[in-house]
């Protein structure tokens, strides 16, 4: 089974608010502090919302708060990635290796726990891949592996681990919510009160790791531009609670995660557009590719 059109379409638009606050967070040289104002902003709006979805559920097992706090943990590794890779490259180099690899490995995961994809599917997933590496390049001769051995790569794929482990540990823990809830919340209603549970684990996290020095500093800076954390925080709470919304809606959660690519060729032509950032014809070839195996994957 493929992806249903409604989830298609939720997650289309949480690609265009993802392109959006990663432009934002480009544009003021972001920080671990600054993702962590703007995850527990989501988490703190939600909040309300989160203990009456919990009220509503039956005794929740423990697998599903060691799943939560998995789930936060890889938000704060996928942000703090981010960050750190956007201090040291453009988003034409960061966020396609940030957003492409995950594909293949999320459905690599599945595959592993038992699930079956059509070989559509793969070759869809394997053209998003070789695209998204291809948007960094400048010259098609540059296709090397040294290419992408350099700090702001390595920061941009511990970003792309951090999206495989939340990926997955959402999948199982809004199934033990789902069954815990059975059928006394409706499924959005869910999804946002998971969302805030998240956020809110996310930015605890990511709090815990700004506490050196350093870390204090920028948070502090942080709070100095707290508006501009809180509309980031909002954008992201609005982009994953679509995700998370379509995740219900879908057996698999690697169509998902494959369809949210699509966020790749908004980001990279959006930094062109206004930031300035160069465009090069491998750049070009490659949101290319990445658009013809999103819609290889969402066939059904």
């Amino acid at each position: 089974m493929g992806i249903s059109l409604t989830a298609a379409s939720l997650v289309l638009i949480s690609a265009f608010l993802h392109a959006g606050w990663n432009l934002l967070g480009k544009s003021r040289a972001p920080s671990p502090a600054f993702f962590c104002i703007a995850s527990l902003s989501v988490g703190l709006l939600l909040l309300p919302l989160c203990l009456w979805v919990l009220s509503q559920a039956d005794s929740l097992p423990g697998n599903f708060w060691l799943l939560l706090l998995g789930s936060g943990f890889s938000q704060m590794v996928y942000m703090g990635g981010l960050a750190l890779a956007y201090q040291r490259a453009d988003i034409g180099l960061v966020y396609p290796i940030a957003r492409a690899l995950p594909v293949l490995l999320v459905a690599l995961a599945t595959v592993l726990l038992g699930q079956v994809l059509p070989w559509v599917a793969w070759m869809g997933m394997l053209l998003v891949t070789i695209g998204c590496l291809l948007v960094p390049l400048v010259y098609f001769r540059q296709w090397h592996w040294r290419v992408y051995w350099r700090a702001d790569c390595a920061w941009a794929l511990v970003a792309a681990l951090g999206t495989v482990g939340y990926s997955l540990a959402d999948k199982g823990a809004l199934l033990y919510l789902e069954v815990a809830l059975d059928g006394a919340v409706a499924p959005p209603v869910m999804a946002y009160g998971y969302l805030g549970l998240q956020f809110f684990a996310c930015g605890v996290w990511l709090l815990c790791s700004c506490m050196g020095r350093v870390g204090r500093a920028q948070l502090v800076q942080s709070l100095g531009d707290l508006k501009l954390g809180v509309v980031t925080g909002l954008m992201m709470g609005a982009t994953y609670g679509l995700v998370l919304l379509a995740i219900t809606m879908t057996d698999n959660v690697s169509y998902v995660v494959a369809l949210r690519q699509l966020s790749i060729p908004l980001g990279v032509g959006f930094a062109i557009w206004l930031l300035n950032e160069p465009a090069h014809r491998p750049q070009l070839l490659g949101m290319g590719l990445v658009c013809a195996g999103l819609i290889a994957v969402s066939l059904r």
